[in-house]
């Protein structure tokens, strides 16, 4: 026990560190639309690059950050490294970019004010909500911040649509741009067919409210054709492609618009 505690300690004191020294990075996981699979939108997840332990995922220091009230500061580091990759790139114009936003961050009373310092551009950056935030009673600051977010072009995204945590009522109060079905209904849809009927509602409930609808989780292209087939709009998972790195993801890009350019070419010879 006092070794775990006294590694946990360390850890903490190292996220600071790496906070502070430019060690967190987001990383890119591709979101394609599900007719044509091309590129529409990336999710950026949070990487640490640690000195010795190597790039850990969230889920090795998100508890961390969470008990030692580092998460705000989280979200806001990785956020200032999405803007800065964004305005480097023209390969990231046309492209949605959603991020990540805890509860402590929306709960900020300063969030409005740090959101008006940054150069956001209109539009084209969206935050997912992730953590489990009762839509029903939503505080009165938390209203304030969904109204600013939204007031600076920002789409708002409900994060695991069928988990339980999104009411349909917090759903009509909060109006989301888009929602994501949660991964445990998607991967079950080839073999169950409640499974599949189950997302087939979630989708046209969305659709009813005028949400767009983004399944993840999605492993095969088996999958991708049958949510494609059940109405949802993007696509995200593993089919598709991992997190990368942004040079990574500039690459890809760059390929995927060579590519396109190339078929019109080959159609307009034809």
């Amino acid at each position: 026990m006092a070794s775990t505690l006294a590694n946990e300690r360390q850890l903490a004191q190292d996220l600071r560190s790496g906070l502070a020294l430019g060690q967190i990075r987001p990383f890119y996981q591709v979101q394609v639309d599900a007719k044509s699979f091309r590129v529409n939108g990336v999710e950026a997840l949070a990487r640490w690059h640690h000195p010795t332990r190597g790039i850990l995922a969230p889920a090795h220091f998100l508890s961390i950050a969470s008990s030692n009230g580092l998460v705000a500061e989280l979200d806001d580091v990785v956020l200032k490294a999405v803007l800065s990759d964004m305005k480097s790139s023209a390969l990231l114009e046309g492209i949605r970019v959603s991020v990540n936003l805890s509860a402590d961050r929306l709960d900020d009373p300063e969030l409005a004010a740090k959101l008006d310092g940054y150069d956001i551009p209109s539009g084209r950056l969206s935050f997912e909500l992730i953590e489990t935030i009762f839509l029903d009673s939503l505080s009165d600051q938390v209203r304030q911040n969904i109204e600013a977010i939204k007031s600076f072009g920002i789409d708002i995204e409900i994060d695991d649509l069928g988990s339980g945590h999104a009411s349909l009522l917090g759903l009509l109060e909060l109006r989301p741009d888009r929602v994501k079905i949660d991964r445990q209904l998607v991967t079950p849809i080839l073999q169950s067919v409640p499974s599949r009927r189950l997302v087939g509602s979630l989708v046209d409930i969305a659709r009813a409210l005028d949400m767009e609808v983004i399944a993840e989780g999605v492993e095969t292209l088996e999958h991708a054709n049958v949510l494609a087939a059940l109405g949802v709009h993007t696509l995200q998972g593993f089919a598709f492609g991992r997190p990368h790195s942004f040079a990574d993801l500039s690459a890809r890009l760059e390929q995927e618009t060579f590519d396109c350019q190339w078929a019109d070419v080959v159609g307009a010879s034809r």
